[in-house]
């Protein structure tokens, strides 16, 4: 294989589809990751690895010295990441070894949360309000001089997912939510250390959705629209997504306008993105977007509904090659997560008899593995993914099979 790609974290099932793809394309993916989770990598994905080094990602600057030392060693051109959180160390590390990548000034608003909604609103993005907190005992002042009322939405500035994120219905909950976000300023997986910063946004009322875009100097083409789905009550849990949403031709014009507005704004250039919003009275209004590929899962939905591996555009983009992805079907598929609250033992899965819709399912936990605990409130355990001919009948496909699924968990 004469191309190579370095690959941040290997620890999700993006990181698979990256690994799949690139090998198709006869690229060879070098990951850097931590010991401990390239041992419970899939041995599949192990072997078509080329090769891998140990990181400590905790000091960026040493971390970007070590890997651009690795990369030219190894005569690596260039850098993907598994997710968002190590969207501006990829920004950096692209830019020492003069590959393709985001803008490295101003890659940390990718994560950081509190610069996004400020680039957002510097270029007049349709976003959330949004306000920043140091402490939970100013919290109502702030948000009465920002003019924001109840309910809100309280996050920490940088952690990815839903982590430490609430939504605020009235005053006497805003100081607990403030203290939870600020006591999440640590990356649990990697050890990176997040800004002490709880930020607090205007609720969105509407529904959800994301857009995945591929980037290549620049240009960005949206080849995802999905509708995504969360559970209601004060802590928010993402339980699915449908492709393609089924939005009107000229709401979906202006949600993608909306969506370019906001990669502009971010620098990002040479890549992939996911966009989530709200579709609000007044129009699209955006959330907050992720310089780094979808779960996996959510990349292999996309795949069933239109036959477009954006994994494989992914890994042509961050090697500085335009991206041809042509829909190859005009379907849909409805991808359900398969979580449970219960904390202990896990068994396994019932009730996911032989379906003929049902395109694809995975367990994300062995037999005998421990889920669960007393700081979580839902382990996802799975998901799976049904098929249709457009997505009402996939979302009523998906819920015929996710009614008989259940979680078997020996306390």
């Amino acid at each position: 294989m004469a191309r190579a790609a370095l690959l941040l974290g290997a620890e999700n099932t993006a990181a698979e589809c990256i690994v799949r793809a690139a090998q198709q394309l006869d690229v060879g993916v070098h990951v850097a990751t931590h010991r401990e989770l390239y041992v419970r990598c899939r041995p599949q994905m192990r072997r078509e690895l080329s090769g891998v080094v140990f990181t400590d990602f905790r000091s960026a600057e040493q971390a970007v010295d070590q890997l651009a030392e690795y990369c030219t060693r190894e005569g690596i051109g260039a850098v993907a990441v598994s997710g968002g959180r190590f969207s501006p160390l990829a920004a950096a590390l692209a830019v020492r070894i003069g590959a393709p990548g985001h803008s490295a000034g101003r890659a940390p608003a990718a994560r950081n949360k509190w610069h996004m909604a400020q680039a957002m609103q510097r270029h007049g993005v349709p976003s959330a309000p949004t306000v920043a907190l140091v402490s939970p005992e100013a919290a109502q002042q702030r948000l009465e001089a920002a003019g924001l009322d109840y309910p809100v939405v309280v996050k920490p500035v940088e952690n990815t997912g839903s982590v430490g994120v609430s939504v605020v219905r009235g005053p006497a909950e805003l100081q607990p939510a403030v203290r939870r976000a600020l006591n999440r300023c640590t990356d649990t997986t990697y050890g990176l250390a997040y800004g002490a910063v709880a930020l607090v946004q205007g609720y969105l009322e509407g529904p959800e959705y994301s857009v995945v875009s591929v980037l290549h100097q620049g240009n960005c083409t949206h080849l995802a629209l999905t509708r995504k789905y969360m559970t209601d009550g004060r802590e928010r849990e993402e339980t699915g997504h449908t492709v393609p949403a089924d939005l009107d031709e000229w709401t979906t014009a202006r949600t993608a306008a909306a969506v370019a507005d906001g990669v502009v704004a971010l620098g990002l250039r040479d890549g992939i993105a996911q966009t989530d919003l709200k579709l609000t009275a007044d129009g699209p209004v955006l959330i907050e977007i992720g310089a780094g590929p979808p779960d996996g899962a959510v990349l292999e939905a996309i795949k069933h509904a239109t036959g477009i591996d954006l994994a494989r555009a992914y890994v042509q983009t961050v090697l500085g090659e335009a991206p041809q992805p042509q829909p190859r079907r005009s379907g849909a598929a409805a991808l359900r997560y398969i979580n449970t609250a219960a904390h202990g033992t896990f068994r396994g899965l019932t009730g996911l008899s032989l379906n003929p819709h049902l395109a694809a399912v995975r367990s994300y936990v062995e037999p005998g593995d421990v889920v669960g605990g007393a700081e979580v409130k839902h382990t996802r355990v799975g998901h799976a993914i049904v098929v249709a001919a457009n997505p009402v009948e996939a979302d009523r496909r998906a819920a015929a099979v996710m009614v008989s699924v259940a979680c078997d968990v020996e306390a």
